[in-house]
Parts: structure tokens; C-alpha cells; sequence
């Protein structure tokens, strides 16, 4: 879980920088519709074309191709949302083995 995790922090990371540097190569009045929609176009276009789903790689996906696909999109929108988001879920992972190493510690 934690490969998986780390993949998709560096992705989400990367598409953060590649967006940031096509907005500022290009002058626009209103960056964040553009970046929002810059960001979910490289985040799509990775997870689709390199097969990656987050929820695949945890196990949790039934054989159905829309299954996939739906993976493959949830995947692409969390790469797409930037490093913020995803750095909060390591971040609650890593608090919540810390909290079950103390109540195994207790017990």
C-alpha cells in the first residue's frame, strides 16, 4: 500500500509542476478554471494510458471492466487534484499507525 501511495504522490506532484509551468508559458486572466482543467487532462490521460488505478493496486476491484475504468478515472482526478490532497491521506495513514502502535504498546 504504501508503493502505491508514494506513485501516486510523485504523479500528483509532477502534474502539479507540469501545470504550473503551461500557465505560466501562456498568459490567462483566469488561471484556476484552466489549471483545474490542464491538471484533469494530464491526470487523465496518465492513469488511462499507463492502466494505473489506485483501487486496483489496493486490491479492492471486482474483474468487471467499467470497474476499471471507474478506477482508472478516480485515479486520474486524484493525481489531477495536486499534492496537497494526497500528501493528507499519507499524512492520516501514517497518524493512524502511529495511534495503533501506541494501543498495542498499551495492551
Amino acid at each position: 500500500m504504501g508503493k502505491v501511495l508514494i506513485l501516486l504522490l510523485g504523479l500528483s506532484l509532477i502534474v502539479e509542476r507540469v501545470t504550473e509551468k503551461i500557465l505560466c508559458a501562456v498568459p490567462i486572466n483566469n488561471k484556476k478554471v484552466y489549471s483545474w482543467i490542464i491538471s484533469s487532462c494530464l491526470g487523465l490521460i496518465i492513469s488511462f494510458s499507463f492502466r494505473f488505478g489506485v483501487i486496483e493496486e489496493l486490491g479492492l476491484i471486482s474483474s468487471s471492466h467499467i470497474a476499471h475504468w471507474v478506477d482508472y478515472l478516480v485515479t486520474g482526478l486524484l493525481v489531477a487534484s495536486g499534492s496537497e490532497p494526497v500528501h493528507s491521506i499519507v499524512t492520516a495513514l501514517a497518524f493512524k499507525k502511529d495511534e495503533l502502535k501506541k494501543k498495542a504498546k498499551n495492551v
